[in-house]
């Protein structure tokens, strides 16, 4: 199994099937806890990727600014 299928895999989760009978038709994936963090993450960026872009680069600027005074 490659790093790259390991690595889907973790994300994802653990397909855990409902059990013959339930009145539900899906199962759900149980993730890991770090897996959940990462998701947060992910879903924080796309939906913030402006801010985060903007901030980034105006923290970045001004560490040049600052660097550049005698």
């Amino acid at each position: 199994m490659s790093i790259r299928q390991r690595v889907l895999r973790w994300y994802e989760g653990t397909y855990i099937p409902e059990p013959p009978g339930s009145p539900f038709l899906m199962g759900f994936y149980e993730r890991h806890w770090s897996s959940r963090f990462a998701h947060a993450v992910v879903e924080f960026y796309i939906k913030e990727w402006k801010w985060i872009i903007g901030i980034t680069l105006t923290c970045v600027s001004l560490l040049f600014a600052f660097l550049k005074l005698p």
